[in-house]
Parts: C-alpha cells; structure tokens; sequence
C-alpha cells in the first residue's frame, strides 16, 4: 500500500453525490438540497466560480472563456473521421461546465426530438413531459406563454435583427430571399427559417448554471457540501449497489459514501467513470485489465455529436460587428434536408460577425454549414485503465452516407449565400477554417497572439493582395466562383462540435444498448444514476445546454419524489 493510500480518509456520508458541477449537476444539486432532509454533496473537478468571484472571462457575455485551457480537461483528444489522427477536443472542467465556457446559445430542438426519445424507449420524456422542465430553467426575457418560463433562474434573450451588423443582416436577407422566413421566436416556432438566437445571459453578464443555480442562498444550505478540485476516480460498489465514489484532491485520497450516486459527468466523463468502475462492456474491460464487475455493452457507444463546415471571410468596415456587441452569434438559420428518413430543422446556417474577443476577429466573418441531425454513431473507450489517462473519443463523423449527403446539401446553402450580390459586396476570398488553422491558435490568450492578432488585423485590412497571402496561412482558400465548387469536396473539412450526448443512452427494459432506464437509474445497479447529456437517446436539432439543464431538472424531480419515497 503506498504512502497516499494509506492516507486515504472517509468523508462524512451523504444521501446523493452528485460527480460532476457542470449543467446538470448544478441543476441536480441546487433542487436536491431544497430538500432540507436531504443531505447532498457535490464533487467538481475544475475549478469553483462563487457568486462575487466569477472569473472575469466566464461572466463575460463574449465568451472569452473559450479560449482560456485553464477551464478545460488537459489532454483529451478526440477524431472527427474515421482513420483521422486524433486532435485536441475541449471538454469543460469548470464549475457550470459547458454553460461556463461555450457560447451561451439557448436553443430546446424541435417537440419531435424529444418525442423521438419517448418513441426510442424513454417513457415519459416526450415533449409534453419535458416542457414544464425546460419552463422551470428559464426566465424568457422576450417572450411569454405556454412555452416559455418565466420565473427561472436562467434568463434567456436576443437581440433584434435591427442591431445586427450589416454582415449578418445581409445573410439574412440572402436567405430570406432563398425562402426561409424570419422566425421571432426558434424555441416556440419549430420551422425552417432565420431566426434570432436565444443566448442565456443577462445584460450584465453570463448566467451559467453555476451562476444561476448555485447562488449565494443555495451555497449557505447546511444540507449541502460542494467540492471543487477533486477528481472522481471510482464509483465505490458493493456488489451490486453503489455506496458512493473514491475521489483524488490535492493528492489526498478520500471515499464519499452515499445512499444515491449521481453521475454528471457529461457524454465523455460519465461513461469513462463508469468503464473504470468495472461497469461497461466486460469482454473489453477486462482486456484492459479491468474486473467486469456489471456487464453493460452499451457504456460508451452512441456517441453522438453535431458537426459544421466553417467558411470564413474578412469583411467590410461597415458590415463588422461593433465590439460593443459582445456576442457570439446573433442570426442563425434552421432549414430542412428533406431526404428520406431526415427529420425537419436538421440542417443550420450559423451567421458569426465576430469570430475572436482578439482584434483579428473583429475583420473576419463566418458561416457555419452544420449538420444538426446526425446518424453516424461514434464511441467513447478507455485507452488505459488509469483514472489520469484520458480515454479516446471517436465521433466517426459522416459514417452514415446520409450525413455525407445532407451536409453538402447545408455547404451548398452557405455558398450560395455567400454568393448573393449583397453578400458579395461586402465579403472578401472565403477561405475554411480547420480546427488546428492559425485563426484559431491565435485566439488562447497571451501576449505573442494578442500581438500577433493585432498584426494580423492590420493585414485584414490591407489591399487584396497581401490580404490573400496572410488567408493562404489561415486556411485553404475557396476559388471563385464559389458556385462552381463541388460541396462534396469540403466535406472533409467538417469538424465536431461541442455537443457530444448519448454514451449512456437512455431506454426500456427491452433494449439491450440501453444504459439507464428512464428513472436515469444504471440497468443492474441499486442507487446509481446518470443525469447528463450523455443519456440522451437521440441528439437533439438544437445546440445542448439548455437540453442538459433540462435533463438537470427532471431528473431532480424523479429523484426527489423516490427519496420521499423512501422515508
């Protein structure tokens, strides 16, 4: 036995742990602890953000927290295709997660998402089920009804195609004029069109769901303890029941015991949790040399994830985003592929006048041709059974031949509109930006690419020809005219968003590739669940924090009324 786990201490036990701060667990650990019979404690691996201590680039309503890899997993990689060498994927390790860090887009999907999943096996998670949840997350600062909450803790709201920069405007028109309307309100009109974004923050700054859920009342609760800085390493099990988790903090081991364990760890963190513990396919398990302790096939496959083709521009002065405007994204459009077994909205056009919190973002634009209703189907495994080693993600984007299909069918889109006269006027050469490209290296704060970007941007702004030369660096530029070029041949360009779900798949008792049931309990496990984006059975056509808020508050729910239940 060495030195640290002869240290290794029990911590005071719990009615629920709760491993992971990020969307969901927030959620889960904000609505558990109303409760106050209930003691509940939280576990996060990155950093806390308290009320009064938010970090200056997480509250910020331009996301500079994206490109901060202090809030982000050190090391994990992942592959978009088949056979493509891995490449540096962000995961968030922060507390709020990916509501810290990613682009504060608040957008539900579509009613037929969610009835898809009640069709799949997940009884009562249809839309009618799901909307009063996503009803109790927000407060909709726009809008009203049925649809819409209005007293929740995060408020959601966009801003008016009259303050849009000409650059976004103009693409709008463009698609206006291609036949897709403008759509006021995404999350309540579930029809192609362009439409504001929704974004979940205040005019002040971010609402993340640290911010919003953890507030200073909810943190001074006796019956709730939150953890920062310390790594889960293992679910604790007693043959068949989980007694909590073993975790790592400051190098001193320490067990936490609990009636319920909750896994919210996300689709990449909750799975790979689950595979270390014993629990997950057992031939593979124990070829790493794991102990099959509850075979489970289904842990880790599914994964899921929206991918986008990224066109990108230097623009006109007039047409830029003010930088007064600190959002990321203001007019996206939602269309239909229409090819065979495709459901509606599976195709987005996202419309980026300013694609750095640097200078050089300011000069260039952005039209994202995403595919938001994938088959292809990937999956998360371990590469070492050592909880420090990350385990590999593979997305196997565009395996299926109808996402090939239907993501050309979105490229052709953006050229097209890029191609409008309007659009033209004020547009430079369009060049595709690669996820390793110099325009993205140049966003991670320091002084060399604070620098850089400045120079950067005074070349933006030079004649034609040096402009070309510094975009050769950038990315491979597109010839003239763009509709001549095949959209085929930028599918190779396409990249994984940051919307990975589905590696704990929820479903019914007949389903074999099922990993909870829709209790979110873990099939052959008394008191263990997973809560997060990874059970989702299907990904939804909408970006997933607000889905996984979702997800936060019903299962809360169902876990609440089963804990009374037990008194």
């Amino acid at each position: 036995m060495s030195r640290s786990e002869a240290s290794e201490t029990t911590a005071e036990a719990y009615d629920v742990v709760i491993v992971g701060g990020g969307s969901a667990g927030c959620v889960l650990a904000a609505r558990l602890s109303e409760d106050a019979a209930v003691r509940v404690a939280l576990i996060e691996a990155g950093v806390d953000t308290p009320p009064g201590a938010v970090p200056a680039d997480i509250l910020d309503t331009y996301p500079r927290s994206y490109f901060n890899p202090a809030y982000f997993w050190p090391g994990l990689n992942a592959s978009g295709r088949a056979g493509a060498p891995a490449a540096p994927y962000l995961q968030a390790r922060v507390m709020g997660g990916g509501s810290s860090v990613m682009g504060m887009w608040a957008l539900r999907g579509s009613p037929a998402d969610y009835d898809s999943w009640r069709d799949a096996g997940a009884t009562d998670w249809g839309w009618s089920d799901v909307l009063p949840a996503f009803n109790r997350v927000e407060h909709d600062l726009d809008h009203a009804g049925p649809l819409h909450g209005s007293e929740g803790p995060i408020p959601v709201r966009r801003h008016a195609g009259a303050g849009w920069p000409d650059f976004a405007r103009r693409l709008a028109a463009a698609a206006n004029r291609r036949g897709l309307p403008l759509r006021e309100d995404i999350n309540a009109e579930f029809a192609d069109g362009v439409f504001p974004v929704p974004v979940a923050n205040a005019p002040e700054g971010r609402v993340s769901a640290a911010t919003g859920y953890l507030t200073a009342a909810v943190r001074q609760r006796s019956n709730l303890a939150i953890t920062a800085g310390a790594e889960v390493l293992a679910i604790v099990l007693d043959g068949r029941t989980a007694k909590g988790v073993r975790i790592r903090r400051g190098g001193a081991l320490q067990t936490i015991a609990a009636r319920e364990t909750i896994l919210a760890a996300g689709a990449i963190g909750s799975p790979a949790i689950l595979l270390r513990s014993g629990i997950g396919p057992a031939g593979k398990l124990r070829g790493l040399g794991i102990e099959a302790r509850i075979d489970l096939p289904g842990v880790g496959r599914g994964l899921q994830n929206h991918c986008v083709i990224n066109l990108a521009m230097p623009i006109a002065r007039a047409a830029r985003q003010a930088r007064s405007l600190r959002t990321y994204g203001l007019a996206c459009a939602r269309l239909s592929s229409r090819q065979p077994g495709a459901p509606a909205g599976d195709l987005h056009l996202q419309f980026i006048a300013r694609t750095s919190a640097y200078p050089h973002g300011d000069r260039l634009g952005i039209v994202g041709a995403a595919l938001y209703a994938p088959l292809s189907r990937g999956r998360v495994t371990l590469s070492s059974p050592q909880p420090g080693i990350p385990p590999r993600v593979e997305f196997r984007l565009l395996d299926h031949a109808s996402d090939r299909t239907r993501l050309a069918i979105a490229a052709a889109f953006a050229l097209n509109l890029l191609d409008d006269p309007a659009v033209k006027a004020i547009r430079g050469d369009v060049f595709v930006v690669a996820p390793g490209s110099l325009v993205r290296r140049l966003n991670r704060p320091s002084p060399f690419n604070r620098v850089a970007s400045t120079a950067l941007a005074a070349i933006l702004d030079a004649p034609e020809p040096f402009r070309r030369l510094a975009l050769k660096r950038a990315g491979p530029l597109l010839p003239a005219p763009l509709a001549a070029i095949a959209p085929d041949s930028l599918l190779e360009h396409a990249s994984p968003i940051f919307h990975p779900v589905g590696t704990c798949r929820m479903g019914g008792a007949d389903d074999a590739a099922a990993v909870v049931d829709p209790s979110c309990r873990v099939r052959g496990i008394a008191g263990l669940r997973v809560a997060d984006a990874s059970i989702m059975p299907v990904i939804p056509t909408g970006n997933t924090c607000l889905p996984a808020l979702m997800i936060g508050e019903r299962a809360a729910t169902l876990i609440a009324a089963a804990l009374r239940s037990l008194r």
